[in-house]
């Protein structure tokens, strides 16, 4: 009688040592997302943040995405004295700016005050090339 004794007991013992040697798979991670692309209202918030801390004020233009994913952003600026625009284009998804077109240029015709060539000549002509023959201003 020890002997199916002793068998049960050897049975049931190896049953509390065997173990489970599966181990939990972990859950397949998502395929990656691909980013989402900026939309009109957050390429003219882009823009207008970027007139402004050029010192501008700002005045929409246009804005449009292209089939390049490029947001282009037309916007007119002002400054006191000055006025231009400021074109921007941003990647749609990466949301960098690309691109920077700024032409804002004060009132006056544009003349440099340091070009000073018609100045003391009472004919409003600059030096320029001589015309005619003379070689010398005797």
């Amino acid at each position: 009688m020890k002997l199916p004794l002793l068998l049960g007991t050897l049975l049931l013992s190896s049953g509390c040592i065997v173990a489970n040697s599966r181990h939990p798979r972990p859950s397949p991670r998502p395929p990656p997302s691909r980013p989402v692309a900026m939309n009109y209202d957050e390429a003219v918030r882009r823009g207008f943040d970027q007139c402004r801390s050029r010192g501008y004020q700002c005045e929409l233009q246009e804005a449009h995405l292209t089939g390049n994913n490029v947001w282009k952003v037309k916007l007119r600026a002002f400054a006191p004295g000055a006025k231009g625009h400021l074109h921007l284009d941003y990647d749609a998804y990466s949301r960098n700016l690309l691109k920077v077109n700024e032409k804002v240029k004060g009132k006056g015709g544009g003349r440099d005050d340091w070009d000073d060539d018609d100045r003391g000549h009472g004919n409003g002509h600059g030096h320029g090339k001589k015309k005619g023959h003379a070689r010398r201003d005797d």
